[in-house]
């Protein structure tokens, strides 16, 4: 039983402590959670509070977002994959390349940012894994700077694409993490939208300053909420053409700003994804 375990390992390190103190200081720091730890966890953040290292106990089972705590390894856990960020190579102190793609995932209790690395983040475009239920296995679990925790999937991780026995209706809908395109003001940062691409104008080319050539397309994103503007930069100008009119998109990160005539528009950048999806978005209500 894994708390009967952890709590093995917590007397085995700790050999002044008795079996009821053990017991009683999980019970403790399960009651100050109110709910937000199962006492399997309580126990294993015990664990880390006296010392005892968690990462020699293993966490097979599956688990809930609410469950996790810095220090777990061997995590298996699911859910729908709510954003996903560009890709970023980079070069390892061994002149090798590496790779790494951040993901969200979200359940009913919570969600949680997951780094997946090198073949896993290649292997993960975002118009394969975008609003699909996805299982993680052979997960570990951080805190990284500010606080957070984050899951990271490497070589020995697996992702599983679409368990049969998931259902759809037990994960929140991918439209519950994104803005009504009627309610956005104009100032937000890092806006997330999703729509159907009713327009889709022509590409201008332009020059810069520094005499480089610019490219912008607009297009027009509509939902149940409303109407907007998204104006597409340079390398995003190709990801929407008119081909696309009538399809569902998401938009990742982007910026939106207002202009002069009050109108809001959303502006691409550097790490904006941009989604054509194959199916519905989940919880997407307007008629196509």
């Amino acid at each position: 039983m894994m708390l009967e375990e952890i709590i093995r390992k917590i007397l085995s390190a700790k050999p002044e402590l008795t079996y009821e103190e053990v017991l009683k200081m999980i019970e403790l720091k399960e009651k100050k959670a109110r709910g937000f730890l199962t006492r399997e966890s309580a126990a294993l953040s015990l664990a880390v509070e006296l010392g005892v290292t968690a990462r020699e106990t293993s966490f097979r089972r599956e688990m809930q977002i609410k469950d996790l705590i810095s220090g777990l390894n061997d995590v298996t856990i699911t859910g729908r994959v709510i954003n996903v960020s560009q890709i970023k190579k980079f070069i390892r102190q061994n002149g090798g390349e590496g790779a790494k793609r951040s993901i969200h995932i979200a359940d009913r209790t919570g969600i949680a940012k997951v780094i997946l690395w090198d073949e896993k983040a290649l292997a993960s475009e975002p118009e394969r894994i975008l609003d699909r239920l996805v299982r993680l296995r052979h997960a570990s679990v951080k805190r990284r700077a500010g606080g957070k925790l984050e899951l990271n999937v490497g070589s020995k991780g697996e992702i599983e694409m679409e368990p049969e026995e998931l259902r759809e209706e037990d994960y929140p809908p991918l439209i519950s993490f994104t803005e009504k395109a009627g309610k956005i003001a104009g100032n937000e940062r890092n806006v997330s939208i999703i729509g159907i691409v009713k327009q889709a104008y022509p590409i201008i080319t332009f020059r810069r300053e520094d005499g480089c050539e610019g490219k912008v397309r607009r297009v027009e994103i509509k939902n149940h909420t409303g109407e907007v503007t998204l104006v597409l930069w340079d390398e995003n100008a190709d990801a929407i053409s008119e081909d696309q009119i009538g399809r569902h998109v998401a938009v990742l990160a982007a910026d939106a700003r207002k202009r002069f005539d009050e109108r809001v528009e959303l502006h691409t950048k550097n790490k904006t994804v941009i989604v054509l999806l194959t199916k519905r978005p989940s919880g997407f209500e307007m008629e196509e």
